[in-house]
């Protein structure tokens, strides 16, 4: 009997972000009110009360599906490395987590971290990222 080759369940489903931008109540209306989002509390609002006309509000049934929620278009979940021991750990997940390797690494040790990326085929998703200051100092 053949082995049959088992595919995660990221390749199936179609993955759908939604993207909904909940913002505070009269955020627009005045500058002291911020945009980021706080659940309404007064006992009259008629946002609370979700009156017709009235912005959309944080509900359980605009949240992404759980098994798709942090999966990135190509299919695979992020994992931040800062050094080339980080990248080790994910040696048996390499088809299931891809390597982003974090602003702060400087230009040797980002060259380490994707020189092992190299040796244990796994994905870096900024590999051509350079910054011009770094490789100016680095050719003097």
């Amino acid at each position: 009997m053949p082995k049959a080759t088992v595919q995660p369940l990221i390749r199936k489903k179609k993955i759908i972000k939604k993207k909904t931008a909940f913002k505070r109540f009269q955020s627009d209306n005045f500058m002291r009110v911020k945009e980021s989002w706080r659940a309404p509390r007064g006992i009259d609002g008629r946002f609370r009360r979700r009156f017709k006309g009235t912005p959309t509000t944080v509900k359980i049934g605009f949240g992404t599906d759980k098994k798709t929620r942090n999966l990135l278009p190509n299919g695979f979940l992020k994992y931040r490395v800062f050094n080339a021991e980080d990248v080790d750990m994910l040696m048996m997940n390499n088809r299931t987590h891809c390597v982003e390797i974090a602003r702060t690494v400087a230009l040797v040790k980002r060259r380490e971290i994707l020189q092992r990326c190299l040796e244990l085929n796994v994905r870096c998703l900024n590999a051509g990222v350079t910054r011009y200051d770094e490789e100016e100092g680095a050719e003097e």
